[in-house]
């Protein structure tokens, strides 16, 4: 590994702790991936690590096309390099790239890339422990030599890291408090169409939005809900953090009657929607996932030992490490990022 890599793999790491808010997180998370792998251009996103749907997005001169065409071409369009195809690839890597004819097949990059300036795409899934966890797209334009294999192999050095601060950074303690509010609801066709959006939805989803971001954008959650409703996906949601650190819950419902195909909900989330993603990114066990659940009860370690069948040392040992890889001191500062 060489020491630009090095010095991009440190700067990633030091972005943890910092607990930014969203766009100042991307913009130095991506400031070190462009010291090590240069672009004109990224999209990264994180999803929610229990139902592997988009949770959460940051983006700078990326891509002008609308949400509704990306999905078309990640999930039916035969298309080299998806992101589910390579987090099954060794690596987990891929470059698609106009290097010289024949010009390879890809709708991808005659279609969406080239008309946006592109000529060539790295894209990088975001797999740690066997997880997803999220991906990352670089974008090069016609002034700069095509992404390159060697290029795909110093992205997979960043790897490790960028799946840690993307995890981190879902769970990062803020200042915010829980904002109150009405369900939004969101009607989707069955081309994927939105049919109507509430008043309600249309300003939950301006929570999401970020410079680099529109609000076709960031309607991608709700694309990738409706579309695993349509698909008969048990529970299809995922939980969504506001870029001022409040949960929302994002669910589909499939419809059998009129031209609606999808009912989708965003609201407020719960404690206890919350745990399991958040147990998930904050890397916490199994024991230390069921302790969460009973302390998010309100059960002291006593209860909590009896209810486990543990010792009351035990549980509280399950807390003191909860406590640390959350980077909280006590109960309560736990119970706030959940909330």
């Amino acid at each position: 590994m060489g020491a630009t890599v090095r010095a991009a793999r440190q700067l990633i790491a030091e972005t943890v702790p910092a607990a930014l808010p969203g766009l100042p997180f991307a913009e130095e998370v991506m400031r070190s991936v462009n010291s090590a792998v240069g672009f004109d251009g990224y999209y990264l996103f994180a999803v929610d690590p229990i139902t592997q749907l988009r949770c959460a997005m940051y983006a700078e001169n990326g891509l002008q096309v609308a949400t509704r065409r990306l999905i078309l071409n990640e999930t039916v369009e035969q298309d080299f390099n998806r992101y589910t195809e390579l987090f099954r690839r060794p690596g987990h890597v891929g470059v698609l790239a106009f290097r010289a004819a024949p010009e390879p097949h890809s709708p991808r990059l005659h279609e969406i890339l080239r008309p946006q300036g592109f000529m060539s795409e790295l894209r990088l899934v975001l797999v740690d422990g066997g997880r997803y966890w999220g991906a990352l797209s670089l974008f090069r334009d016609e002034r700069r030599h095509p992404f390159t294999d060697a290029d795909a192999e110093v992205a997979t050095e960043l790897a490790k890291p960028l799946c840690t601060a993307v995890r981190r950074h879902q769970v990062r303690r803020t200042g915010g408090e829980p904002v109150p509010g009405a369900a939004g609801i969101v009607l989707v066709g069955r081309d994927g169409e939105f049919l109507s959006v509430s008043p309600e939805a249309r300003t939950w989803l301006g929570y999401l939005r970020s410079d680099g971001l529109n609000f076709d954008d960031v309607s991608r959650v709700v694309h990738e809900v409706a579309q695993a409703a349509r698909a008969g996906r048990p529970s299809p949601l995922c939980r969504v953090r506001t870029n001022d650190g409040h949960w929302l819950v994002i669910s589909g419902t499939r419809s059998l009657a009129g031209p609606v195909e999808v009912t989708v909900v965003i609201q407020p989330a719960s404690v206890r929607q919350v745990l399991p993603a958040f147990a998930a990114w904050s890397g916490l066990s199994v024991r230390e996932s069921e302790v969460l659940d009973l302390v998010a009860d309100g059960l002291a370690a006593k209860q909590i030992a009896r209810r486990l069948d543990l010792s009351v040392l035990t549980v509280n040992d399950h807390l003191r490490s909860t406590y640390r890889k959350t980077g909280v001191t006590g109960r309560d500062q736990l119970l706030a990022l959940t909330s």
